[in-house]
């Protein structure tokens, strides 16, 4: 079933992991389009963040390297702070950050509201078990996004995510579909190990009648952060519908 297929990929995609500086490329675009086949896709910059795979290429080679083999990573933006530390050459906090992809083999696919409503459903059917860090598609993620880093780091470096727990639903509407998420991710090296508690919003987005995924993520501090990100990710979700 397709919409299995596509809801296992965004879980996926979900699982990302950054740790590493970068020289700035270039400055940051209010606004990015891409074309899914006949489609354009605009995507405004959120407030206080800037576009960062195109500035930094070490933060463009990181995500694209834990990315889904089987998806395009788009575009990650990062806080405006975090942007300047870089830019530094200092390591950035990584506490709030957004990445967008899309499937490879759908670029150019037309996605009715009729194939969302569908994959919602598959999501609630199903996605306990593909969260599951213990099955097969999230044991492949995380060996993908071992080796990526290790290739990066150059150095032994092992992942382990708890299995992700569904906060629930918090934007249904007829070309949107989002669910937050909080993944606790333990990563041990030769220099330590170290545990981030991660919300992750997953957001499946009909554009053009295209399938773009969008996600949006904030380390767990308090109660207090899951509204704030679940306003920010609703707010610029809206943001990407109005511009389209």
């Amino acid at each position: 079933m397709i919409s299995r297929k596509l809801v296992i990929l965004a879980v996926a995609a979900a699982v990302v992991l950054l740790n590493a500086t970068a020289k700035s490329q270039e400055h940051s675009r209010k606004a990015f389009s891409v074309r899914l086949g006949d489609a354009e896709v605009i995507v405004p910059t959120p407030l206080g963040f800037e576009e960062a795979s195109s500035q930094f290429e070490g933060v463009k080679a990181n995500f694209s390297a834990t990315e889904s083999p089987d998806n395009d990573m788009l575009a990650v933006y990062l806080t405006a702070s975090d942007c300047e530390l870089l830019r530094q050459g200092k390591q950035p906090s990584m506490a709030f950050y957004t990445k967008v992809s899309v499937l490879k083999a759908r670029r150019a696919a037309p996605f009715s509201t009729e194939d969302l409503a569908a994959l919602g459903a598959e999501f609630r059917k199903s996605g306990a078990g593909i969260m599951d860090p213990n099955g097969p598609n999230m044991k492949a993620q995380l060996e993908h996004i071992e080796q990526a880093l290790r290739s990066r780091n150059s150095a032994t470096m092992s992942v382990d995510m708890s299995k992700p727990v569904n906060l629930g639903e918090f934007d249904v509407r007829p070309n949107v579909y989002s669910v937050l998420l909080i993944i606790t991710f333990k990563i041990a090296s030769s220099s330590g190990e170290s545990s981030t508690p991660l919300l992750a919003g997953m957001c499946f987005t009909r554009v053009k009648d295209r399938l773009v995924y969008f996600f949006t993520y904030r380390k767990y501090q308090s109660k207090a952060d899951v509204e704030s990100l679940t306003t920010f990710t609703k707010k610029w979700i809206t943001m990407i519908l109005d511009a389209n």
